[in-house]
């Protein structure tokens, strides 16, 4: 077989995967998707950061488009988040992609910023590993609560609407943190928004997977754009990857009918946090 056909299937293939294992355990694209671009296709660490934007900009096209038809999706409540997640997103994208894209691939300074920015991506896919096991056991709890207080999903509209003031400078000040962690990883989208949603504005769960998926489509496509302008971005294997998404996500909602949900969380994020250790001892 030809190599480029080869690595062609390898990449629709490692998409469809990633996807199934999206669509059974919800966890997000960028904590599986980076080690296997940095350590399974040998892409530098910028590189990999702006594929992988490509990459989940596009498999959340789909979801946002549901979210949107189904109406699950509050604009206002996502708007604080992208009012300070959008300037410090854009201001380290253009930052990174600017830096790496005016070093020469042979100085000594080029291969120790991919080897920082590595090593902080390795941290994050260590903490969000964390940080999803933390939440497998928050998130029955908040849908339990939610679920005595009755008419849920109104409640949660009617308190999202009546957020002033302080919640709203702490929505902007969290989104400017995660801006900033998103455009320089392309980890957290989903694992650090949704349960900062749920904790301040009190959304109902499919509001708050709704408003999530949008917030990350925004920065996703703005990173995307930047990255990109910069060579700083595969387009073949973003492309591809997410391809083979459309593919695995389907395949895998229908397997986590089947499977138990927890166990394939706990194998899943195993997963994640030793390939973090790899990719942070430089494996």
């Amino acid at each position: 077989m030809d190599l480029d056909v080869l690595n062609t299937v390898v990449q629709l293939v490692s998409g469809a995967l990633i996807g199934a294992c999206i669509g059974m355990t919800g966890i997000g694209g960028g904590v599986l998707l980076l080690p296997v671009l940095t350590l399974g296709f040998g892409l530098p660490s910028t590189v990999a950061v702006g594929t992988a934007h490509l990459y989940s900009c596009l498999s959340k096209l789909p979801a946002v488009f549901f979210h949107f038809r189904q109406g699950t999706i509050r604009f206002r409540t996502s708007a604080y988040f992208l009012a300070g997640a959008v300037p410090v997103s854009v201001a380290v994208a253009l930052w990174i992609s600017g830096y790496a894209g005016d070093m020469d691939p042979a100085d000594p300074a080029w291969r120790e910023l991919q080897t920082n920015l590595r090593q902080f991506i390795a941290a994050v896919v260590i903490l969000s590993g964390l940080l999803i096991l933390w939440h497998m056991f928050l998130w029955p709890v908040s849908r339990a609560v939610k679920g005595r207080t009755g008419q849920a999903g109104q409640a949660g509209q009617r308190i999202s609407a009546r957020v002033r003031g302080a919640k709203i400078g702490i929505a902007v000040a969290l989104g400017a943190v995660i801006g900033g962690l998103i455009a320089s990883t392309s980890v957290g989208s989903g694992i650090l928004i949704v349960p900062l949603m749920i904790i301040i504005f009190r959304l109902t769960a499919v509001d708050t997977v709704g408003s999530s998926i949008f917030i990350a489509l925004a920065l996703t496509f703005t990173s995307s754009i930047i990255y990109a302008g910069s060579g700083q971005l595969d387009l073949a294997i973003a492309v591809t990857m997410a391809a083979g998404s459309l593919v695995g996500v389907p395949v895998g909602v229908r397997m986590s009918r089947r499977l138990p949900e927890r166990y394939l969380q706990i194998t899943i994020t195993g997963l994640v946090l030793v390939a973090g250790l790899i990719m942070l001892t430089g494996g």
